[in-house]
C-alpha cells in the first residue's frame, strides 16, 4: 500500500489532537480480528481483553478490602 504524503500529514495531526479516538479504532479493528478469528494474534488479542476487563475490577476490589481494614 502506497502512502500518499497529503494523506499522511492530516492522519499524524490527527492521532496527535485525538489519541483517545485513535485508542477507540484500535480496540474495535481488534475486537473485529477477534471475532473473525482468522488471525494468529486472536488468542492473544483475547486474553489481553479477558485481562483488560479482570484487573480494574480485581484492583477496585483490592482498594475495597485495604479501605474496610484500614477504617475499622
Amino acid at each position: 500500500m502506497q502512502h500518499d504524503q497529503s494523506t499522511d500529514a492530516p492522519q499524524r495531526e490527527s492521532l496527535v489532537r485525538h489519541p483517545i479516538r485513535t485508542v477507540v479504532h484500535e480496540a474495535a479493528h481488534l475486537r473485529t480480528i477477534a471475532v473473525e478469528g482468522e488471525s494468529p494474534a486472536t488468542p492473544a488479542i483475547l486474553v489481553a481483553l479477558v485481562f483488560a476487563f479482570i484487573v480494574p475490577i480485581a484492583a477496585l476490589l483490592i482498594l475495597l478490602a485495604f479501605g474496610v481494614m484500614h477504617f475499622s
